[in-house]
């Protein structure tokens, strides 16, 4: 006979976390994309643009790449990576640099490089628990995705491959004419729906939020989602 519960359950409130460089579903989603794919890139070197936890650098050299580099703009980014690849015996083929986008890696050349760029339309850090940087990609969300897409060819070898994180309401086809300027083509590596957080949602532009029926972005009564992709990117 089964039993019924009659008394309520006492249920414990989870213990709180302070990480500000916890990573996210779209980082997940790009380690999932990256493990898929592995058989199709070389191993001999790997950038992380955005280095954040070091999580997809960490990624990287459980796949047997062998020179891992980390740039990231935020100093306390560049801490936790260290001490993440410390922590998996794997700090001592990696370099991390601190700056702004390409420019510290100078005209070094890439097998694979990953981006989970931010890139959430917000000029204001959404999120106090996060590094500052999280999320704030400036009022269309491309702030530091058009940058980072001209300078990607010069990095890659010539048959390297780039797997990056994009939101539908950023504009895939404004991604695909920048990377045809300079001799790229992106295909759509895995595609889902994610819930945007309420909280982050409330900092979303107007302008973009003006035409998200068009861009990615779904209402299911109080609750809205978004439509992300990981974009895999080669040269023509």
């Amino acid at each position: 006979m089964q039993t019924l519960l009659t008394e309520p359950i006492e249920v414990q409130p989870p213990p709180a976390i302070s990480d500000p460089f916890l990573p996210s579903d779209y980082s997940g989603m790009l380690i999932h994309v990256v493990r898929e794919r592995a058989a199709t890139f070389g191993r001999g070197s790997g950038l992380d643009m955005g280095v954040g936890s070091g999580v997809l650098l960490g990624a990287l050299g459980l796949l047997g790449v062998e020179r891992l580099w980390g740039v990231d703009i935020d100093p306390a980014a560049i801490r936790a990576a260290e001490a993440l690849l410390r922590s998996m015996g794997l700090l001592d083929q990696t370099r991390l640099l601190q700056g702004s986008l390409w420019e510290p890696v100078g005209d070094e050349r890439f097998d694979i490089v990953v981006a989970n760029l931010p890139h959430f339309a917000t000029t204001v850090p959404p999120d106090p628990a996060h590094s500052p940087y999280w999320s704030v990609g400036g009022v269309d969300g491309r702030r530091q995705l058009d940058p980072f897409l001209a300078g990607l060819a010069a990095h890659l070898r010539d048959d390297g491959v780039a797997f990056i994180t994009h939101s539908t309401f950023v504009g895939f086809d404004a991604t695909q004419e920048v990377l045809a300027m300079h001799g790229l083509a992106a295909r759509v590596a895995l595609s889902t729906t994610v819930l945007l957080h309420p909280a982050k949602a409330a900092f979303l532009m107007p302008a973009v939020r003006a035409k998200s029926a068009d861009a990615g972005i779904s209402r299911i009564g109080p609750y809205e989602f978004s439509e992300v992709v990981i974009l895999e990117i080669r040269r023509v």
